[in-house]
């Protein structure tokens, strides 16, 4: 479809649906410039509007709250917002429909995949919707690229057949060439190759490892990645390590940029063209807690969502603190959020009983991802004993395996059998996980 009346039908469709995704985009394309100090303001005064409506409308709210000493007035410093308890997967899924505003606008239910192992859906309002969606406009238009520019989805697909009709149509409406993510063979990638080379696309956008493994698939079959004129590949819904950016820009000669945010908020970070990863304050509150050494759990708030209303959301996610008051070259006010790491939920346990974050083990990958040595890898827990598979590298070598065997007893005081797979099963909506259990995986 030409972009113009893929841009034209997209925005004129929102507009119908009730989600004036061009006005806020217009919006956020001015406030961008301002000052940090004046979008703070702005960010402020939206705390407070949310907060007063969430204590006044929804009575689970009001009821929590007044126990605590708050009232409707109680925020009269951005200090006092941290008085406010932080809200929990659980508490979503055990009180969600308490959580209803009783005078909340119209909107849509935003359901997640899962893959945090507690899945949750959030009625989210027309205006929290046209938010998420301008956020996206206005990172992609920092690359170059814009809203109906035909662009390579790399992505999970639906298994049923009702899930897969609706996906097909969603990407006709995109404008984008849908490349699986549950399928990354090298035959499906030289079939995705060849769509691509047939039907040009602007930019490509998915998850990072399926993103690496189609760049190294191209790479083994000596296929030119560059002459599918990338002008960028964006990441999202997966920690971009350093390793994948790196494959991904060297197979399609284009630059790599990151995206966060989840289901329930919108987008919470989007990188800029010098790789700062701004945080959209005009539309949600970002806070880093600390929770573990160096590391900080991530807390959001959609501030638009007057119609179940999210405040201190524990997205359980950890990220590694900025500077306060840190500058990006690029000049944007909008402040600066810090390298994301990984889950805050995700433990591995040892046959010994303990329990070590999923992050700690990561380290572990950092030079045989950048060496190319392993491509992906995957900790599985048996009873008893944890078995860790890896898809190889050109650079695998048994000498590898045995440094990994190595490094992984010194970090983790363990003896783990390696074993490489050719690829790795995707459920949910095609991420990948870096730690499951046997049972999740049908073993």
């Amino acid at each position: 479809m030409n972009a113009r009346l893929a841009r034209m039908l997209y925005f004129a469709a929102q507009r119908w649906r009730g989600e004036p995704v061009g006005a806020v985009l217009r919006a956020l394309e001015r406030s961008q410039r301002w000052s940090r100090e004046r979008l703070l303001a702005l960010q402020w005064e939206r705390q407070q509007a949310l907060f007063r409506h969430a204590f006044e409308t929804v009575p689970w709210y009001r009821e929590r709250w007044s126990a605590l000493g708050l009232t409707s007035g109680s925020l009269r410093t951005p200090a006092d917002w941290t008085r406010i308890p932080a809200l929990t997967r659980p508490d979503l899924q055990a009180h969600g429909a308490a959580m209803r505003s009783v005078r909340g606008p119209r909107g849509l239910t935003a359901a997640t995949s899962g893959s945090s192992g507690t899945p949750v859906a959030v009625y989210r309002s027309h205006l929290s919707w046209a938010h998420a969606h301008a956020n996206v406009f206005r990172g992609w238009r920092w690359h170059g690229v814009d809203a109906g520019d035909p662009y390579a989805y790399f992505w999970g697909v639906p298994l049923d057949p009702e899930g897969r009709g609706l996906a097909a149509r969603k990407d006709r409406f995109f404008n984008r060439v849908h490349c699986s993510a549950f399928n990354l063979s090298a035959e499906a990638a030289r079939a995705s190759y060849q769509r691509l080379r047939a039907r040009p696309v602007r930019f490509a956008f998915g998850y990072p490892s399926a993103l690496a493994h189609f760049a190294d698939e191209v790479t083994a079959q000596d296929l030119d990645g560059r002459a599918l004129g990338w002008r960028v590949a964006i990441t999202s819904a997966e920690a971009l390590r350093p390793h994948q950016r790196e494959r991904i820009a060297t197979a399609f000669g284009c630059p790599v940029v990151d995206s966060y945010g989840c289901a329930e908020a919108g987008v919470a970070g989007f990188e800029c063209e010098q790789l700062g990863m701004h945080v959209p304050v005009e539309s949600v509150m970002v806070e880093s807690v600390p929770v573990e050494g160096d590391l900080h759990e991530v807390l959001l708030t959609d501030l638009h969502n007057l119609s179940q209303p999210l405040l201190r959301y524990r997205v359980g996610d950890l990220v590694e603190p900025v500077q306060d008051g840190a500058a990006c070259p690029c000049g944007r006010g909008l402040p600066l959020l810090g390298q994301l790491t990984g889950r805050a939920g995700d433990t591995i346990e040892l046959p010994d009983g303990r329990r070590v974050n999923a992050n700690q083990p990561s380290y572990v990958f950092k030079k045989h991802g950048r060496s190319g040595a392993v491509r992906e890898y995957q900790f599985v827990r048996f009873a008893g004993r944890v078995e860790l598979r890896v898809t190889a590298g050109p650079a695998w070598s048994e000498a590898t395996a045995g440094e990994i065997r190595a490094e992984v007893a010194r970090v983790l005081g363990i003896a783990v059998e390696v074993r490489v797979v050719p690829r790795f099963e995707r459920r949910g909506r095609g991420k990948h996980r870096d730690f499951v259990t046997a049972e999740e995986i049908g073993e």
